[in-house]
């Protein structure tokens, strides 16, 4: 008795083939389903890089309940616009870069976070100022264009205060270095 695999692709088909764990692996492996509303939000996201640089860049907020996919729409659209490296130049274009806030923010956590992220090397010692100079004149020269921040709701574990001055401090970077968020 022999099978055909017509409704496979061939890279599917070629898993039957495979070693079980291979093939478990697979199965197990993140996938990326292209809904609807998926598609609405990249379609979205892919407008802000298409804004001519500005004050006021417009930025969306993209909610829904835990679950829901969030998380892989940011995935993908940084994914979609990874980092390059231009070997004549020797310039690195960053275009998206992603994070996720931090589970108890405040200017100091979100500046590490946010240098650390880009690579930085730590200065335990450096203060608020120097760490946001820091960050701008990186973002700056690797030309972020959008800034994406997973899990913005851990604003709310600070103070009103603190969730003041974060919120502060995006809307200063949109700002300056002309990012949409």
């Amino acid at each position: 008795m022999t099978f055909t695999f017509r409704h496979l692709t061939s890279s599917a088909a070629a898993l039957l083939a495979d070693h079980d764990e291979r093939r478990i692996r697979a199965i197990r492996s993140r996938r990326w389903v292209l809904y609807p509303r998926a598609k609405q939000a990249l379609d979205r996201l892919h407008g802000l890089l298409d804004q001519p640089r500005g004050t006021r860049m417009p930025s969306i907020a993209i909610y829904g309940d835990s679950g829901m996919g969030k998380t892989m729409i940011m995935k993908q659209f940084r994914d979609e616009h990874p980092p390059s490296f231009n070997t004549v130049t020797g310039v690195l274009t960053t275009p998206v870069l992603a994070m996720e806030m931090t589970s108890r923010p405040g200017e100091r956590r979100f500046y590490a976070e946010l240098l650390t992220l880009l690579g930085a090397p730590s200065r335990p010692r450096a203060d608020i100022s120097q760490m946001e100079q820091a960050a701008m004149r990186i973002m700056e020269a690797i030309g972020v264009q959008v800034l994406v921040i997973d899990e913005v709701h851990n604003l709310l574990a600070g103070s009103y205060r603190e969730q003041r001055i974060v919120l502060n401090t995006l809307r200063f970077l949109s700002n300056r270095l002309q990012i949409s968020l």
